[in-house]
């Protein structure tokens, strides 16, 4: 199959949301957004890339470049969020864990600055304080460091602001979310995510790190610059290609998956099905969960307008990601869009992935 026809197999079928078709489904417009991604790719600015757009029984599907393959696997980066989060919310549903938790209760030294007051709610949607990632992030992925060493130096990360009164976004405190779904059930996050969430919603080509998969059988990303002098010496041993990094399965950024996962993922939310969350814990991942006066979050989702385009609607959730992916769904429209490229996310604006999103938006309003 040649990138500019390739569709994706029966499964496909699979991911779609029966019922919720409300949008438009204009089938020109999905193949312009095609043709821009096929233009940035055949002057070499992204080397691979896939699109789907699903709405109710209806699929449109194409992979480009590097992209080979009927399931293409991407290094998600921040999608990851919150398919941790999901995994963290099952224990919720089970009476195990409650948003209101204090993360001290975990871990006892988690004190000073307030960090007594954070709670397992602060840390999915980024009201917490704690940063978005450690002063020595580069010194501690050119040591290789495991996901233990993260969380000692997210324990002790000085905060940005007051717990529970404004919002920065923070990988350290989705770490800490995943942390304690580690304590509880004594499993590894990696583990706990691909038993809870990946196996129900048969997303069998999605996994924290490689678990096994061949480095080569994922698409490799294009390079990001590194943003110390010190970093850039030691870029080659740590970089999003590297053995480390795509091993290490960091739940705030580390899933290799396609986007026909990431799409069966977003169908249990906007449906409500009950495969893996009660239908209220879904809605409640969905919609905004921070204080008042404070920036809208989900748990583990953004919202609008971080995620989605201005014709999409306000009740619309997803996640982007620093590797050059975006997702969303929009509930009003019955809609899942995935995009997912090689290209770093700030390497340009506007980045392709917004120019295909907005196409795709515009594509299915009603």
């Amino acid at each position: 199959m040649n990138r500019r026809d390739m569709l994706m197999t029966a499964g496909a079928a699979m991911i779609t949301t029966p019922g919720l078709a409300r949008g438009g489904w204009d089938t020109a417009k999905l193949k312009q957004a095609a043709e821009l991604m096929e233009g940035w790719i055949a002057d070499g600015r992204v080397q691979g890339a896939s699109i789907l757009v699903t709405q109710g029984q209806k699929s449109f599907a194409r992979n480009f470049g590097t992209a080979k393959g009927t399931e293409p696997i991407f290094l998600l980066a921040s999608i990851s969020k919150p398919m941790t989060a999901a995994a963290v919310m099952t224990l919720v549903d089970a009476g195990e864990l409650s948003l209101d938790d204090v993360a001290v209760k975990f871990f006892p030294a988690f004190t000073g600055e307030g960090r007594e007051t954070i709670t397992l709610r602060n840390l999915l949607t980024h009201t917490g304080g704690l940063p978005d990632m450690l002063a020595d992030d580069e010194m501690l992925r050119e040591h290789q460091a495991p996901l233990s060493v993260y969380r000692d130096g997210a324990l002790k990360a000085p905060l940005k602001f007051k717990p529970n009164t404004s919002y920065s976004y923070s990988s350290m405190g989705i770490l800490l979310a995943s942390e304690i779904a580690e304590k509880i059930t004594d499993k590894p996050i990696a583990d706990l995510v691909e038993e809870r969430i990946f196996k129900p919603l048969r997303m069998h080509r999605t996994s924290f790190g490689l678990r096994g998969r061949a480095r080569s059988a994922t698409v490799p990303s294009q390079p990001a610059p590194a943003m110390t002098e010190a970093g850039k010496l030691s870029w080659q041993t740590w970089n999003w290609n590297s053995d480390y990094w795509r091993g290490l399965g960091a739940p705030w950024g580390g899933a290799l998956g396609p986007a026909s996962d990431i799409a069966r993922f977003y169908d249990e939310f906007l449906g409500k099905r009950g495969r893996v969350l009660k239908p209220a814990t879904a809605e409640l991942m969905a919609t905004n969960q921070s204080p008042p006066g404070v920036k809208a979050s989900g748990l583990g989702f953004d919202l609008p307008p971080a995620v989605g385009t201005v014709l999409t609607g306000p009740r619309t959730f997803g996640h982007n990601g620093s590797t050059g992916t975006l997702s969303w769904a929009d509930p009003d429209t019955g809609t899942i869009c995935v995009v997912l490229t090689t290209l770093y996310e700030p390497a340009v604006r506007p980045h392709p992935t917004h120019l295909v999103s907005d196409i795709v938006a515009e594509a299915v309003k009603t």
